[in-house]
Order: structure tokens, then sequence, then C-alpha cells
């Protein structure tokens, strides 16, 4: 009978043990357990997509940068154009005129962005920067027509 109550008596003592070790004052180097999350892009612009051609294009957009400089394109979900060609360019450009009239009159007029293939939220890095350019611009490129374009402000 004296081995149960030796057996509680061990097991109280090594919990007071553990419980006063945890209660001591430790102090943490400045920073310790401090999550720094980077900041997400920060918005340059919006805009909204206007069509163009009688292309039904509508929904917002966003220019982003984010915190090494890299700027987006950034569609939102509520994004939506007719893509029966199956994929279409997205460009930056200097107005929102045909980008092939754009491009005739000088290069630097229009810097594509990269194609899209589906409606609705989705992100392009943008290759270079968005310096000059005030509109995003749907380009069917086969056709070389604008589906839709938007004036950043």
């Amino acid at each position: 009978m004296l081995a149960f109550p030796r057996l509680i008596f061990l097991v109280l003592v090594a919990v007071a043990t553990v419980l006063s070790a945890c209660n001591k004052d430790i102090v943490d180097p400045p920073g310790a357990g401090v999550v720094v999350v980077p900041a997400g892009p920060a918005t340059v612009r919006t805009g909204t997509m206007r069509p163009q051609g009688g292309v039904p294009s509508s929904g917002t957009l966003a220019l982003e940068r984010d915190a090494s400089g890299t700027e987006y394109v950034r569609f939102d979900a509520s994004f939506r154009t007719d893509f029966h060609t199956g994929s279409l360019g997205v460009y930056l450009a200097k107005s929102d005129e045909l980008v092939r009239v754009q491009r005739a009159a000088s290069a630097a007029n229009v810097l594509r962005v990269g194609t899209i293939t589906r409606d609705g939220a989705q992100t392009l890095a943008i290759p270079g920067s968005s310096t000059g350019f005030t509109h995003v611009i749907i380009h069917c490129d086969p056709a070389q027509y604008n589906f839709g374009a938007a004036l950043l402000q």
C-alpha cells in the first residue's frame, strides 16, 4: 500500500518541477517570435474594361507593384470577354486605338504583357514598366482587333 502514495508523491513533485520551470522569467531577444509578413502588391492604378468592336468585355483590373518593383496586371473575378479564338493578348498601350495602329506609329506605343485564355481573376507580370502607358487592351492577335480597353487611373 505504501507504493501507491509514494507514486502519487513522485508524480506531484514532477508536475510541480515542470510547472515552476514554465513560470521562470525568460527574456526573448528583440524581435524573437515576431513573424514579418511582407506587404502584398500595392495598387498603382485601376481601370474598368469597356467593350470594343462589338465584343462584350467587362470587369475591373488593377496595376499593382510589389516590394521588389515588379508590376502586374491583375484582373478581378468580374472580368469577362469573348474567347472564341481561344486566347487573347493583353497589352499596355498609350491609347485605346487598335494595337496594330499604335504599333505602326511607334513600337514603343504598346507593350505585350501576356496571354489569357479564360474569364475571371488572374494576374500577369508586366515585362518592364507601366510608366507612360494609359490603357490595358484585350486584343485578338490573329484578327489584329481589340476586344476591350480599360483606361488606367
